[in-house]
């Protein structure tokens, strides 16, 4: 079949009808037309022509790129997974960077089977026809790097994004994947790896990125590109031995690249019971209906919460969260000279911790056993200058829209997503399970010591929204089918934030209609000031450094000069002393072996009763849920799962 004949297929199911690539509005019904874009991993698309249908499903656009023409329909999947595909699934938590698996299936194509493995994106730029902007799927960061010279916070950003994917890559043995410049493509303002590319020998170091970015050097804007160039000196040295030291680097940066920058935000909020509900469990702050703006110099958050359906006291749940939280997160906001970044993170999981036990004890004072506990999901945004710090609990999502893309940057905490990290199953194959969206978490449901709520944070480097809404809006995939017609006006000017925000509770209501529905539209609007800036310098960078305190120092950044590419044990502070040394005695050494053989043992024996101690258990820099257990999900009392309405 050619290309010039090939339809796409209505994703509505009371519809399907077949129209032509060019629509992006069904002809009968008036659907917007999902176009995904996929990446053919492997070699067996070679054995395809472009222009053929596949499977009569998927139509080869280009070299490795196919256009699934029946969005609507769930894709078929092999159930057995091989382990260079199961990397993708336990990386799922990192998603807005990294692709997933679309489909993995068996094909008869030409009487010869076929592994057929297509890689997802999310939103990936398209033009007025729904045709690719980029013909290679996303242009690779090589290519518009310079174009970007005029927003060096762009730059910096980028840059801050593939050494905050090092650590989770490295675990996996795939973090080669951010040193090939074929494979580090730009979407907008995120960078996503085109695929994974498994590591060919055991050991990688940070060093490699000096080598690589330093070839950016040229196409950076003046303002940062000194500080870059002794960056990847820094790395090339190995002073900056791994991503935690180099993270810390770029927090410093980022901080004060961003007081080149102006911001102007608006926040709108709104709620409604739907139009098949008695009363409304959601709740949200500011109040509903009240359009609010607020600059740069003025830190503001915004909350949506949705009670847990179907037991009673959600609305009490959720209005609990709100009240705890509107009182404690002022408390958050510090000057910019004195804000952490990683403090943050973890301030913003001890009052998300708070308002959970706030809402259990309130349970254990009714005395609400199992199903009649009440409980509620959580998403939130903390906004302090170009940088945004996101917090969730439950299947309520946050979503990040600008004019060429909409990208959701939440994982929902069901069953579905867990079975993806678990590696068990692939996403879109396990959302057509009963209980696929049963809750694994809530707020209330239990005390803070068993809740792991997802923090993370984000820059804003170009105007954008952010979607805060309850799954009342999210499902069946509303945001990814209306955010260009709908949220994208608002960007360009077309729209003021209360009508998309009332458009967006009347969608809900129209096309799903079967739940509450809560929504926060966060606007912000950032460009660089007309007021004279001096450039970045490492000089700077390293004074700032100098100010932490000597625990700081040694947690965050400690001075390494040695040229060996792995710290053997912990180097000095900047605020250390230098005058003295500390010698290790054999007899120490061996006693210390003895203890740690001890320990070993122990740890065994404990491991043979109590099972496999999970993986991804130890903290990663706070911006990740892998600092919680997976596998310890899988105990969650069955009577905390949340049906999906």
């Amino acid at each position: 079949m050619t290309e010039s004949v090939a339809t796409t297929q209505c994703s509505n199911p009371e519809c399907r009808t077949a129209n032509p690539l060019s629509n992006k509005h069904c002809q009968k019904c008036q659907t917007p037309l999902m176009k995904r874009y996929l990446w053919a991993l492997g070699d067996w698309i070679e054995s395809c022509e472009v222009g053929q249908l596949l499977d009569e499903r998927y139509l080869i656009k280009a070299d490795k790129i196919v256009l699934d023409t029946k969005p609507g329909i769930p894709p078929d999947f092999i159930e057995d997974i091989p382990d260079h595909i199961r990397t993708y699934l336990k990386l799922f938590y990192h998603r807005l960077h990294l692709p997933q698996i679309y489909t993995y299936y068996l094909s008869n194509h030409q009487s010869q089977p076929l592994q057929v493995c297509l890689l997802e994106y999310g939103t990936v730029p398209l033009d007025q026809s729904g045709e690719l902007r980029c013909p290679n799927l996303l242009p690779p960061l090589t290519e518009v790097w310079a174009d970007a010279q005029d927003n060096p916070l762009r730059q910096l950003n980028w840059l801050w994004q593939i050494a905050k994917l090092w650590q989770p890559l490295e675990s996996r043995q795939m973090v080669s994947s951010l040193l090939d410049p074929l494979l580090i493509r730009v979407n907008g303002g995120n960078i996503q790896l085109l695929e994974l590319r498994q590591d060919e020998h055991s050991y990688h170091s940070v060093r490699e990125l000096g080598k690589f970015w330093l070839s950016l050097i040229k196409g950076a804007s003046p303002l940062i590109a000194d500080y870059l160039q002794t960056l990847c000196e820094y790395l090339q040295r190995g002073k900056i031995p791994h991503s935690e030291y180099l993270l810390t680097y770029f927090d410093l940066a980022l901080r004060q690249c961003g007081q080149w920058y102006q911001q102007k935000y608006q926040i709108f909020t709104n709620t409604d019971s739907g139009p098949t509900r008695d009363h409304n469990e959601d709740a949200c702050y500011p109040e509903r209906g009240n359009s609010t703006e607020f600059t740069n110099d003025e830190p503001y958050f915004t909350l949506v919460c949705d009670g847990i359906g179907g037991q009673d006291g959600g609305e009490i749940a959720s209005q609990l969260a709100i009240d705890t939280l509107v009182e404690e997160l002022p408390n958050l906001f510090v000057s910019r000279e004195t804000w952490n970044s990683q403090d943050c993170l973890q301030q913003l999981r001890d009052v998300i911790g708070l308002a959970n036990d706030r809402i259990s004890e309130r349970n254990d004072a009714e005395n609400r056993q199992n199903r009649r506990r009440m409980g509620t999901t959580v998403v939130l945004t903390l906004i302090h200058g170009h940088e945004i710090y996101l917090g969730h609990v439950g299947d309520s999502r946050i979503y990040h829209i600008t004019t060429s893309g909409c990208h959701q940057v939440t994982v929902d905490d069901d069953l579905a997503s867990r079975e993806v990290r678990l590696g068990y199953l692939f996403y879109r194959d396990a959302i057509k399970y009963p209980n696929s969206g049963a809750l694994i978490q809530a707020l209330g449901m239990a005390s803070s010591v068993s809740l792991h709520p997802n923090v993370s944070h984000l820059m804003i480097d170009e105007d954008c929204v952010f979607l805060l809404c309850s799954d009342g809006l999210s499902d069946y995939d509303r945001v990814e089918q209306y955010w260009d017609g709908d949220i994208a006006s608002l960007i360009a000017g077309e729209k003021d934030i209360s009508t998309v925000g009332n458009q967006l509770i009347e969608l809900a209501n129209q096309k799903n209609g079967h739940d509450n529905v809560t929504i926060s539209l966060v606007y912000g609007q950032i460009s660089l000031t007309n007021a004279e800036k001096i450039p970045l310098s490492m000089a700077e960078i390293e004074q700032s450094l100098v100010g932490l305190s000597e625990q700081e120092a040694d947690d965050k950044l400690l001075e390494n000069t040695s040229p060996d590419p792995i710290p053997t044990e912990p180097l000095p502070s900047k605020t250390g002393s230098s005058s003295s040394s500390f010698k290790i005695s054999p007899l120490f050494l061996s006693i210390l072996g003895i203890v740690i053989i001890i320990a070993g043992v122990g740890a065994y024996g404990a491991w043979q009763l109590f099972g496999k101690i999970p993986e991804s258990s130890l903290p990663i820099r706070g911006d990740s849920p892998e600092s919680s257990s997976v596998e310890s999900e899988k105990s969650t009392d069955d009577s905390l799962l949340k049906q999906k309405k």
